[in-house]
């Protein structure tokens, strides 16, 4: 059984931390898929990231119109894989042309971030993932017929977040991309609230306007460093690190913090917990993430008591078990379980054909 993923941006790099390439390389991993790899569109750049991917990825040149003759003559030769698993919400000429090409593929979707119920085109879908309950009622009741479940993040508990042993040098660790939407004044503006406490906060991400095409563009990570000296706290910004390495900031943390109330079940929550670090989550109205922090995990707090979620953590952090709780909930064991049940349930993969 082979996997195909395709992103519908254009051109569409496939990242390492994508969590659609994560599943699917542990459905691999574990027997379920015997072949899978990434298609991908240029126009004829170069792109060293293609050879040092953890799948194989089969580039594509497009045209004028956004679709390709090479991509048309590759599934002639090859065939249709069994399952086309898209990431994105829109509907390009290039991925119109690749579902006209595959109808005999099952078809499933993953759309971070957006609004699930808002995909194009999502009826011709076997199978729509989501990251949250709240998600899944809003596709349900404007698409009824549609296959939708929500689905769990899958992090490398084994060699990458796992605990090591480190002095505690910092109080909070917070692992997320210099943006607005991550929410970091919140954050700080509830360490400045404990003022009395010395708190120290180390933000490990980089800055996603930072891409190098436009060098006068001021930069967000300037603005919080600006709003971190006025109020006088100890914050440092380490910027975009290798996985190893935020592994190991967070073991040096006592804690880990999640103060956005726009994202959708952030990886970096189980980051924390696999890593050791109880966690503290931000109460959104949209329920963000709340589901994977368990009591033996962390907090969860309104932004008006973040604050004194930060004090009630730090004080009793040692008492958490958050690496245990992780294990229980979701190890590459449970989520591949999960996943194959969802799998199975909506027919995308046949019982007969998993080996696992």
């Amino acid at each position: 059984m082979k996997v195909v993923l395709v992103r519908t941006n254009i051109p569409s790099d496939v990242r390492a931390q994508n969590s659609s390439l994560k599943v699917i390389l542990g459905l691999k991993k574990r027997n379920i898929i015997s072949e899978c790899e990434a298609w991908k569109f240029s126009n004829g750049t170069t792109d060293e990231a293609s050879a040092n991917a953890p799948l194989p990825i089969k580039v594509f040149s497009y045209n004028e119109n956004l679709t390709s003759e090479e991509l048309a003559q590759y599934i002639h030769t090859v065939g249709q894989p069994d399952i086309l698993w898209v990431d994105g919400r829109d509907y390009p000429p290039h991925l119109r042309q690749i579902m006209e090409l595959c109808p005999e593929s099952a078809k499933v979707i993953y759309a971070k971030n957006g609004r699930p119920w808002k995909i194009k085109n999502l009826e011709q879908y076997d199978l729509c993932l989501v990251d949250e309950e709240w998600q899944l009622q809003n596709v349900k009741k404007r698409h009824p017929t549609t296959n939708c479940f929500v689905w769990d993040k899958l992090i490398d508990h084994e060699t990458t977040f796992r605990p090591i042993a480190c002095e505690k040098i910092y109080d909070i660790c917070y692992v997320a991309w210099m943006r607005e939407s991550k929410n970091h004044e919140l954050l700080f503006r509830a360490m400045a609230r404990l003022q009395d406490r010395n708190l120290t906060c180390v933000c490990v991400g980089g800055d996603r306007e930072d891409d190098g095409t436009k060098p006068d563009r001021k930069l967000y990570r300037e603005q919080l460093e600006r709003v971190a000296a006025d109020l006088k706290l100890a914050v440092r910004f380490v910027g975009q690190v290798s996985q190893e390495e935020v592994n190991r900031y967070i073991n040096q943390s006592k804690i880990g913090v999640m103060s956005s109330t726009l994202d959708t079940a952030p990886r970096a929550l189980l980051e924390y917990m696999a890593a050791g670090a109880p966690v503290l989550l931000v109460q959104s109205e949209e329920v963000v993430g709340v589901r994977y922090v368990g009591a033996e995990a962390g907090l969860v707090r309104t932004p008006e008591e973040f604050h004194l979620g930060l004090a009630e953590l730090l004080d009793n952090y040692q008492r958490y078990s958050p690496r245990d709780y992780f294990l229980r909930h979701f190890s590459f064991e449970q989520v591949m379980a999960k996943m194959k049940v969802i799998l199975r349930q909506t027919g995308v993969l046949a019982e007969e054909t998993s080996t696992a």
